[in-house]
């Protein structure tokens, strides 16, 4: 019965997906990425169980420093940007060269090259902000050597799973490497061996060791191995990130090489790295929180699931 409804469920997306990749190459990205927006606001309009999930933990985190005047504008963004965002990279693997380079600007390039320039490998440290997959294949095919850090997954159903597959498959197509990494980490030692890019988002829920840090109004978990890994390997850590803007162009950000901490005690060390990368990702966060509310919300959401790994510490 499973196989039978496996069957169904991958060809209805596959008579999806040719139909939508004909379009594609009939009208461009941007009815795409216009369909995900139109699909938010009609997704913020109708659901309201989730969006006034979104709008309460937003409070939560934020508390004063976002208006109450500005709250509900912020989520229907967050809903336009999320499911833009899901549109995307259900096509992902038809974003060439040429789609990147009209969708996406570069600031701080000169911040990576300068971190590669010193041979030990860069990791990208990015959060699960505003439409972080980019970067991947915009550096990809600009000829850095890029890696991505992916780990156990969970699914709410089979057609979760099914569609997981389908997006798997699509980024298997871009120039860029997956290394799936459970406790085994030397394919992610040997790509920084060899001066190569790796991507890891320190909010994900795979890690060994957590650190609790103050993020505004609330305490938070975050994973102190992209610090470590850093300490271990002698690579750089560029925090990134990538900004929506009014234009419908993306905006990507590398920072300045990240400043490791100089105690000698790795546990005090490791605390303070977590702290300091909190709050560069806390001004990008009171500047954009619309690109962060629904990423927010499914945090939360898989913390009343039964996650340990969860986004609040209770």
């Amino acid at each position: 019965m499973k196989r039978l409804a496996i069957s169904i469920i991958d060809l209805t997306i596959s008579i999806f997906g040719a139909v939508g990749r004909l379009l594609l190459r009939l009208t461009g990205w941007k009815p795409v990425l216009a369909l995900g927006r139109a699909v938010g606001v009609l997704r913020f309009r109708l659901n309201r169980g989730v969006r006034r999930d979104a709008e309460r933990q937003m409070k939560k985190l934020m508390g004063e420093r976002l208006p109450a005047s500005e709250i509900m504008t912020v989520i229907k963004r967050s809903f336009e940007n999320y499911y833009e965002r899901q549109a995307a990279t259900f096509f992902f693997g038809s974003m060439s060269k040429q789609v990147l380079d009209r969708l996406m600007t570069v600031q701080g390039i000169e911040n990576l090259d300068a971190a590669l320039s010193k041979g030990r490998g860069v990791i990208m440290l990015l959060s699960h902000f505003g439409f972080f997959l980019l970067p991947l294949p915009f550096l990809g095919y600009r000829g850095y050597k890029v890696n991505q850090i992916t780990g156990r997954q969970i699914h709410a159903n089979l057609l979760a799973e099914r569609f997981w597959t389908w997006r798997k498959n699509e980024a298997d197509r871009l120039p860029v490497h997956y290394l799936q990494v459970d406790s085994f980490l030397r394919p992610v030692f040997k790509a920084l061996a060899s001066n190569e890019i790796v991507a890891i988002a320190f909010d994900g829920r795979d890690s060994q060791n957590w650190v609790v840090v103050d993020l505004f109004q609330q305490k938070v978990r975050f994973s102190s191995g992209p610090f470590e890994l850093a300490r271990r390997t002698g690579a750089a850590i560029i925090p990134t990130f990538v900004i929506r803007e009014r234009t419908g162009r993306f905006k990507l950000v590398l920072e300045p090489e990240f400043r490791l901490s100089g105690d000698s005690d790795m546990h005090r060390a490791l605390d303070e790295d977590t702290r300091n990368f909190t709050d560069i990702f806390a001004r990008y966060l009171v500047e954009y929180p619309c690109h962060f509310g629904m990423i927010l919300r499914n945090m939360v959401a898989s913390q009343s699931s039964g996650d340990q790994n969860a986004f609040f510490v209770r």
